[in-house]
């Protein structure tokens, strides 16, 4: 049986060591995406299924997540923004079947999605593509036009799930643009849309299970820097690295 609590603790365990040893940023962002990673993961076929991290900034916990899962190895990992590395702070393409492509720039993962989905329905392939997006990353249009896309052809094959943390870079999401209501608003778009707690991996893996004859959207509200108290739901986490106080005990 999986301990999720365990597999959660020690993903954001080397997030922090990660952040710390080579005090690299974007650490709120990776904390908050965790169980979102691990409830994908543990749904995911790595024999038919595509994943599309879009939210490629939280590179860490990509990256951490992988590791934990087996699919990446431990030199990688330990490797990580060292001389001859292919672990950046974005993500980045190289030759790995969870790296096809390159994430820093915000708002194409989801287009790329439509793409993919769009040929497996066409080849009537029985996979599915899971996309996973920040809820910044929606003030991007090309978002809404793979939404369009996605919408139109009735892609039930793409599973979408937002990091719905409530900040991007500068504030508060709802200070930059405010979106309103965000399952409102998919749900005009003719979407099966869900929101659950983005830190419970059962509630997100039961949406997942589910079987729609819409796209699907699963809005997971998070918190920004979970698990270090100091920086959660605060700005701060997006650029600061953690300090050896936030290093876990093993």
């Amino acid at each position: 049986m999986i301990n999720n609590l365990k597999l959660s603790h020690n993903i954001r365990s080397k997030i922090i060591k990660l952040s710390y040893e080579t005090k690299s940023a974007h650490l709120g962002s990776s904390l908050s995406c965790v169980e979102i990673l691990i409830s994908t993961l543990l749904e995911f076929n790595n024999k038919k299924d595509e994943l599309i991290f879009s939210k490629g900034h939280a590179a860490l916990a990509y990256y951490a997540t992988l590791n934990e899962f087996n699919y990446l190895n431990n030199s990688s990992i330990l490797n990580f923004l060292k001389k001859g590395t292919k672990l950046w702070s974005h993500v980045t393409k190289q030759n790995h079947p969870f790296f096809k492509y390159s994430f820093g720039a915000l708002g194409y993962g989801l287009g790329i999605s439509a793409g993919i989905g769009y040929l497996m329905k066409i080849k009537r392939k029985k996979s599915r593509v899971f996309c996973i997006l920040s809820d910044g990353e929606l003030n991007e249009g090309s978002i809404w036009e793979s939404i369009l896309f996605i919408s139109h052809h009735k892609l039930n094959n793409i599973v979408i799930l937002i990091d719905k943390n409530l900040w991007q870079s500068f504030g508060r999401t709802r200070d930059i643009i405010n979106l309103g209501n965000l399952k409102s608003k998919f749900k005009n778009f003719n979407f099966d849309t869900f929101e659950v707690d983005g830190h419970s991996i059962n509630s997100i893996r039961k949406i997942i299970k589910k079987t729609t004859s819409l796209p699907k959207i699963i809005i997971c509200k998070t918190v920004k820097g979970k698990g270090i108290k100091r920086i959660e739901d605060k700005l701060s986490s997006h650029y600061y690295p953690a300090r050896r106080e936030d290093l876990y005990e093993k």
